[in-house]
């Protein structure tokens, strides 16, 4: 009992977690240490400029506290790069900070934050071809009006990465850019005029809220972008006036990807959707602003998609030609107009009414789209992808005939009868065949000389002919 430790001793519990607390101490000290030793970026003023250049140096470098009245400050021409917070907090009348050619950037809490009494002008904030390795929550956070990523890649946005407390932004876009990972909430609770996302490639699943409760009073637009797997309710947004998306490709969406209430218009049209949850688009609904007396017209145009399993892995999911296609859902408020809407998955018979005719698809929006939903025809091989689209309409008039057994006893009766006819017609010709030879059957006469004939001749005119000669 002398080596059993009293755990209700409080000393016990100090002796265990000294040695964590050292070591966490350590690795505080040691990094500050680190950041105290990087070398800082050469800063000039040029009239309302201030422009720091690394001049490409190999040494990792760190932006110095900035001071003064001025209009712009250019961040350049830098391999690595660290950014504490609050580097501009001491500036005053600033409006634009640019990040240009920069390899490796990382933005600390707050880095770029100003006060809003240090200036009465929004911030604009721009990143060209500049490579973020992180963005901590709230560095990029104030009375910011514009922020823009053109070229260049994000490794690693965290939640709240950027904020801003102006009322609302002109605008957010990303062109371009390569985007690891975005966790949830990085972009959250802000309102914008405009947000524009183009030719982006999102190399990592897109999580849940990534875009979250957001207002785009303007136009929201996605185009030519290539994602991964989008979770449901990635991009959600309070308020869209316009939304447009053109020209994606996504791996797979998965449920209610895209949530936004629209005000004027919307337009989806020339996107891959890869593997789709049918639920995909019901999340998209008429805002309560919209006053006009017609249904405001959803535009489905040129789209591609592919049913497949719930809770398939698009990456592996190779059974979309056996998977049956399912039809989307999208809100009774808006005046839905489909064309061309292809799907890669071979169409089902089986999901006909056969108590109707001509049979009809079981489901409303089969039935409704039929001339413009484009399917794979039924039991095609295994290269079924290569296989050219048909419109459901024809399919079901060409492919999806119901087939009975009436129709090859008729069938077969009907070649029984044929072929009992042609051997009576077969045994009638012997018949003929054989009465006309009978006719044709001659007494060859005995060879005989000229002289003996002659004989035989007078003998039967005279009667006399009574025995042979």
């Amino acid at each position: 009992m002398r080596n059993i430790r009293n755990l209700k001793d409080p000393t016990t519990w100090t002796r265990i977690l000294l040695p964590f607390l050292s070591c966490l101490l350590l690795a505080v000290q040691a990094d500050q240490a680190d950041q105290a030793d990087l070398a800082k970026v050469t800063c000039g003023e040029y009239g309302n400029t201030i422009i720091c250049d690394c001049n490409n140096s190999n040494q990792p470098m760190a932006l110095p506290l900035l001071r003064g009245n001025v209009y712009m400050i250019e961040i350049r021409n830098c391999r690595d790069l660290l950014v504490e917070g609050n580097r501009l907090a001491n500036t005053m009348g600033l409006r634009k900070v640019i990040f240009r050619q920069v390899g490796q950037l990382v933005l600390r809490e707050h880095a770029l934050s100003v006060p809003r009494y240090a200036s009465n002008k929004a911030l604009i904030v721009e990143f060209e071809q500049t490579n973020l390795k992180l963005i901590e929550s709230h560095a990029i956070n104030g009375n910011i009006e514009e922020i823009s990523f053109v070229g260049g890649r994000i490794e690693l946005m965290k939640p709240f990465g950027f904020t801003t407390t102006k009322d609302s932004a002109i605008l957010l876009k990303l062109d371009g850019v390569t985007i690891q990972r975005i966790e949830s909430q990085a972009f959250k609770k802000f309102a914008v005029e405009q947000m524009s996302i183009a030719n982006c490639q999102f190399l990592g699943d897109l999580p849940t809220r990534a875009f979250y409760e957001l207002e785009v009073t303007n136009e929201l637009s996605l185009r030519g972008n290539r994602f991964q797997e989008v979770h449901s309710h990635a991009f959600s947004f309070k308020l869209v006036s316009k939304l447009s998306l053109s020209d994606n490709h996504f791996l797979s969406v998965d449920g209610e990807w895209l949530e936004a209430q629209i005000r004027d218009a919307v337009a989806i049209r020339g996107n891959d959707f890869g593997a789709t949850s049918e639920i995909a688009f019901r999340s998209l609904t008429v805002h309560r602003s919209y006053q006009l007396s017609e249904r405001l017209e959803l535009r489905f145009h040129n789209n591609s998609l592919r049913s497949s399993r719930p809770g398939a892995d698009p990456r592996v999911d190779g059974t979309a030609e056996k998977v049956a296609p399912q039809p989307l859902r999208f809100d009774n408020s808006f005046a839905l107009n489909v064309r061309d809407l292809r799907y890669n998955n071979a169409w089902s018979c089986e999901q006909l009414d056969r108590n109707v005719e001509p049979p009809l698809p079981r489901a409303e929006f089969f039935r409704l789209h039929s001339d413009q939903l484009m399917f794979h025809p039924p039991d095609i091989g295994v290269q079924g992808h290569n296989q050219p689209y048909i419109p459901l309409r024809s399919l079901i008039t060409d492919e999806c005939r119901e087939r009975s057994y009436m129709a090859y006893i008729i069938l077969g009766s009907v070649l029984l009868g044929l072929l009992l006819l042609l051997t009576i017609l077969l045994v009638w010709w012997r018949v003929v065949q054989r009465r006309r030879r009978r006719k044709l059957d001659v007494v060859q006469p005995e060879p005989r000389t000229y002289k003996e004939t002659q004989i035989v001749y007078q003998i039967e005119n005279a009667g006399l002919l009574k025995t042979d000669l």
